[in-house]
Order: structure tokens, then C-alpha cells, then sequence
């Protein structure tokens, strides 16, 4: 195998796929390349992920190899500018640019995993609009592996739309997709966030026309964005039914600047940055007083600006779960809903009600 390639083009496809390379001993570390005319598929796995990226080079010799993904990775990144020629030679592969020369051992390939084709996508979903809704849900997921259906995030159709779900028990966030979008099928589909971040970077230098291409088929989701496709095993279980949880009205209603509240949240960080710490929050007609202190460090108290309706509450939160909500509600305003102190309340924007995010407040003294 031997081709030539832009080393900046490269380089970004390496780095996709080496993003799930497994962590284990054996060829799953490695990055596949194979090579057919003048396309290159830069391949990694760890047999539940997979990312693919198809690159036009110029091809001078048809084949495959498998490279250990962290040292390629690594040894193209610190090459200068310019077109890179990668050749197979044997159980070894020289990697070249100007006066560089790595000489890298390669796997076998013959231990490398044999994938299925990218199947044919069988729905097309906005791009943009997709994307952005992925950044707000995927933040709510857990990251405790001992809670695998809490790791996903729930994908169903809904309303005549894609609906997508994710909780982490402390906050619920869910997120409608425009209209008239909709799933290949009828089932609902548990995929694991660490898959869909990957996606979110692979498709953020998509054009904003562009779509995302979904393809279902045994027990796995395919997204193709692009040169890119990420395949996924899909979470195996029945998702935790969240729609009881969400109250169809709140008595009580802040509405306050994104900006201005971000901010001021920002300055509680300064001290709250225990994963114990809360921040408090006393509602009045025209302010919101927010505080939060430190037994070792401090205190520290501010207020915003904004309008209230409702009963006198003062409600505490964890300052990096509120964050979270507000830096992902739409537009140039938040709102904020509240029952009372101990139940949760509901982040989401002045007339986008397409993202809800709901949070559960933290016992004080």
C-alpha cells in the first residue's frame, strides 16, 4: 500500500478514528487503512464503536494495514505542512514528509476485526438542527457505567418529530427536533453518548444544509455525516419513563438574561467548585440574590436583575448541573420554573419550547 495526503486532512481523520480505538491489548488499538485507487478508509473500533472516514489522496498501491493508532496519530500531528506518503513495507510502515521518516511496526491485519459494510441510510435528519439538539441532551447522561440505560440517550419519534431523552437522575433533558423528521423505525433506540459526542465533532464542520444520514439494522445505529460514519451497538434495556416527571404546569415563573445569569453563576464557581457545593437562589419581583459559600473559603453573594411571578422560594441547585441547563437553553433569555424548593424545576427558552431541561434542587440548611 502506498498514497499521498495532505497532512492536515490526515491527521483530522486519524484523530477520529483513534477516538475509539479499544483500550485493550491487540489490533482493536490500531487504526485500519485501506487503500482502493484514490480512496482511503481510515478506520478505528473497539468492536461496540466504530468510526470510519473516507479521504480522496493520491493512491499509487492498493492495499491495507493496521497502525497502532496513539503513535500515528502522534508521529503525523508533529510533521510540518504539506502531503504526507504513507507506504506499507512488510511488518512495518514508513510515514514521510520533507526530511521526516517514521518507520512504524504495524498489527497483523489478519487480527484487525472484520466490520460490516456501512449500510445504505434510511433516513435523512437535519444536520444543524440535529447537532444542536445532541449538545443539549448529551450533558445529561451519566457517565456511571454501573447505570448502562442512564449512559444513552433515548431516541423515539414523537409528535411527528425525533425526540431525544437523557438523564442522569439529577436533571432531565429533552429535545424535540424540527418537524417532519423521523427515525427508519418505530422502535425506540437507546444510543451511548460517548458514540453520539463523537458524531457531534465529526459533523461540526458540516454545511448548515447538510444532512445526517441514519441506517438501523441488528441491535446497532449508523450515522453518516459526511466523509464520516459512526456505527454503535445499541443499549440493551427499557429507558426509565420520564414523562411523569414533568409537571404540565409551574405556579411559579423567573424570567432573567442568559447572559447576566450566566455570569453571576460563573463568579459562584469561584468557590462552589466542590461536587458537594450548591448554590442559592431567593426569588424576588425585579432580582434574583444568588449566593453560595464555603465553610474553608467563603462567601460570595450577587444579584441579576429580572422578573419574577410567583410565591417568595429560595431554591438551590448544583452550580455545574444549572450551568449546564442555562448554557444550553436557545436565545438571549432563560426561563425558570418552580413548584416549590424540593421539586424540580424547569430550565427552557421565552418561545423555543423545544428544549426542556429539567433539574432537581439540593437540600440546604
Amino acid at each position: 500500500m502506498k498514497f499521498k495526503s495532505e497532512k492536515d486532512v490526515f491527521v483530522e481523520a486519524l484523530a477520529t478514528a483513534s477516538r475509539v480505538v479499544g483500550r485493550t491489548s491487540g489490533a482493536t488499538q490500531g487504526i485500519l487503512l485501506a487503500l482502493t485507487g484514490n480512496q482511503l478508509s481510515v478506520t478505528g473500533t473497539d468492536l461496540d464503536t466504530t468510526a470510519r472516514v473516507s479521504l480522496d489522496v493520491i493512491g499509487h498501491e492498493d492495499g491495507a494495514v493496521v497502525v497502532p493508532a496513539r503513535l500515528l496519530v502522534d508521529a503525523v500531528r508533529l510533521l510540518d505542512a504539506g502531503a504526507v506518503t504513507v507506504e506499507s513495507k512488510d511488518d512495518k510502515v514508513e510515514v514521510k514528509l520533507g526530511k521526516a521518516n517514521y518507520s512504524l511496526r504495524t498489527y497483523a491485519l489478519v487480527d484487525f476485526p472484520k466490520l460490516p459494510q456501512v449500510p445504505a441510510a434510511a433516513a435523512q435528519l437535519a444536520a444543524l438542527d440535529f447537532i444542536e439538539g445532541l449538545s443539549q441532551v448529551v450533558r445529561a447522561s451519566s457517565n456511571d457505567d454501573a447505570r448502562p440505560l442512564l449512559t444513552g440517550v433515548l431516541f423515539t419519534n414523537e409528535g411527528g418529530t425525533v425526540r431525544m431523552v437523557a438523564t442522569d437522575s439529577y436533571r432531565l433533558a429533552v429535545r424535540d427536533l424540527m418537524s417532519s423528521q423521523k427515525l427508519p423505525t418505530d422502535d425506540d433506540l437507546l444510543i451511548p453518548s460517548r458514540a453520539l459526542s463523537e458524531l457531534q465533532r465529526a459533523a461540526s464542520n458540516l454545511p448548515v444544509d447538510s444532512t445526517i444520514g441514519v441506517a438501523v439494522s441488528d441491535a446497532e445505529v449508523t450515522f453518516v455525516a459526511g466523509n464520516t460514519s459512526i456505527s454503535t451497538r445499541l443499549i440493551d434495556g427499557n429507558y426509565p419513563d420520564y414523562r411523569p416527571l414533568i409537571p404540565p404546569n409551574y405556579p411559579n415563573q423567573l424570567r432573567v438574561g442568559k447572559d447576566t445569569f450566566l455570569s453571576s453563576l460563573k463568579r459562584m464557581k469561584v468557590l462552589a467548585k466542590d461536587p458537594t457545593s450548591s448554590v442559592r437562589l431567593t426569588m424576588n419581583d425585579r432580582s434574583i440574590d444568588i449566593t453560595t459559600q464555603s465553610a474553608d473559603q467563603g462567601v460570595v453573594v450577587d444579584s441579576v436583575d429580572a422578573d419574577y411571578n410567583g410565591e417568595e422560594i429560595t431554591i438551590a441547585f448544583n452550580p455545574s448541573y444549572l450551568m449546564e441547563g442555562v448554557e444550553a437553553v436557545p436565545g438571549d433569555e432563560v426561563i425558570l420554573e418552580m413548584t416549590d424548593a424540593s421539586r424540580a424545576a424547569m430550565l427552557h427558552g421565552v418561545e423555543d419550547t423545544n428544549f426542556r431541561y429539567l433539574l432537581m434542587p439540593v437540600r440546604v440548611q
